[in-house]
């Protein structure tokens, strides 16, 4: 059997016999709230997340596993196979022919447009799930750096600004929404598969759209192609004003999460900090 990494020995006694013998745990590249592992059997393969206490995800590891339960049978994300709230573990498939592109990759036609797709069947899905609250984040990224006051003037503007766009969110046409898209969560192969859906909220539409625009670096050609795709009625007189706001909220949640976050200077984490000029 491969040598298991230390933070995975548990996963032998939690599982038990729920996937069948384990041959083997192997760490995998994870995002910035939980380390990953992939885990063989005899007869498959899976994906074993184990959450990070500190981590300020919306869904937990039973939230998940229920809103995947639903959200696998239209071929939206990989399937659950166990969870464990106590343990901070979700078990999903693993899916070998997909992977995760970086956020060049994600711009190329042919992506935009099965994304764009993607997100259009996601939105359909009916599943409850907490409303999105930006206000509720910016607070407490404003509480971990001290608080309000003791943000850099520039901070205190962006955090006004971000407190302001946070109250207007208009949540009208509000729907199951990922709210995390970096090209990280998404996974491309037959089909494309949305994961981590850690911070997945009910929100207006326009927040998934501009979450992908923002945290990929999209250029306006690319925008645009993303919004045909999907159907966006860019032709409604506010359009334009309003996609402009939630992408501004966007990118101002990133910067402040950037900020308080534990991995403040780690590349990854940083990237999204906006620079005082």
């Amino acid at each position: 059997m491969a040598r298991v990494p230390p933070e995975a020995d548990s996963l032998h006694s939690i599982l038990g016999t729920t996937l069948g013998e384990i041959s083997a745990i192997v760490p995998i590249e994870s995002g910035t709230t939980g380390s990953s592992y992939r885990i063989d059997t005899a007869a498959s393969r899976f994906v074993a997340k184990f959450f990070a206490p500190e981590s300020d995800v919306l869904l937990g590891p039973r939230a998940q596993f229920d809103l995947l339960t639903q959200l696998a049978s239209s071929g939206i994300a990989p399937k659950p196979a166990a969870c464990d709230d106590a343990a901070g573990l979700l078990v999903t498939e693993y899916i070998d022919d997909a992977v995760a592109v970086s956020p060049v990759e994600i711009r190329l036609v042919d992506r935009i447009r099965e994304l764009g797709a993607l997100l259009k069947q996601l939105h359909r899905s009916e599943v409850a799930v907490p409303k999105f609250e930006p206000d509720t984040y910016a607070l407490r990224y404003f509480g971990r750096l001290g608080g309000f006051e003791q943000l850099s003037k520039a901070d205190r503007e962006r955090g006004s600004e971000l407190l302001e766009l946070a109250a207007s969110l208009n949540f009208e046409t509000a729907c199951l929404s990922h709210n995390d898209l970096t090209s990280d969560n998404v996974l491309f192969g037959q089909s494309p598969k949305l994961i981590d859906f850690d911070y997945a909220a009910l929100a207006p539409p326009l927040l998934d759209l501009a979450s992908v625009t923002v945290m990929n670096d999209f250029g306006p050609e690319e925008q645009t192609q993303l919004l045909d795709v999907y159907g966006a009625d860019t032709e409604s007189p506010n359009f334009a004003v309003e996609f402009a706001r939630v992408k501004r909220l966007v990118r101002l949640l990133a910067h402040f999460w950037s900020l308080a976050s534990s991995d403040a200077e780690a590349a990854i984490v940083s990237q999204y900090r906006i620079d005082d000029v």
